[in-house]
């Protein structure tokens, strides 16, 4: 069984695993750099230029490993496509012939009867709904058009009570000259001393 292993094992995709496994290690050395350059940053001077440099290694690190990566889905891809050539098998098992157009006619499509009833009960809805509306807005009428009432009763209560102490002042007025007219008289009757 150990022979078999050894006998499947493909030399192109041990070399592609161990190049991901590079790959990983590196984007977490990198990673690990970051982590550990950035609290240093913080304690100099020009902070944003020390973490701007440490993301700038960081990237390199990075691109190193997706170039590492790369090379590694090559090789895989390579052998992919080799062993499907070994094995009798096209690039693609699709038919290479279309398939013939169906007939005009021959296909109709049934309307479902649940979007039936889903139309019938939004349509319910709708009514429903402008009802509601109307209803609301009825009773809004109505309550603006008592107070609108109520608001003219007011007013016209106030108009008769400012009319009457218009009327009150007007004959306290009249007495009022009606009495200087008559203390005139009398001082006027009185003979000169």
């Amino acid at each position: 069984m150990a022979a078999d292993a050894a006998a499947d094992a493909n030399p192109e995709l041990e070399r592609a695993a161990k190049l991901r496994d590079e790959a990983k290690a590196l984007r977490q050395q990198a990673d690990d750099a970051l982590a550990a350059e950035l609290p240093k940053c913080y304690e100099r001077f020009l902070v944003n230029r020390c973490i701007a440099r440490a993301k700038d290694a960081r990237l390199a690190t990075v691109g190193k490993a997706r170039a590492l990566e790369a090379e590694a889905s090559r090789t895989e891809l390579a052998q992919k496509q080799r062993a499907a050539a070994e094995s009798g098998r096209t690039r693609t098992d699709a038919p290479s012939e279309p398939a013939a157009p169906t007939p005009e006619g021959a296909f109709t499509i049934q309307p479902d009867p649940m979007a039936e009833s889903t139309r019938r009960q939004r349509e319910a809805d709708a009514v429903r709904a402008k009802e509601a509306e109307q209803t609301e807005r009825k009773q809004k009428d109505a309550e603006k058009a008592k107070a609108r009432a109520q608001a003219e009763a007011e007013a016209a209560g106030r108009a008769d009570a400012a009319a009457r102490d218009r009327a009150r002042y007007e004959e306290r007025i009249r007495k009022r000259e009606a009495e200087k007219a008559k203390d005139a008289a009398k001082d006027a009757a009185k003979p000169a001393n």
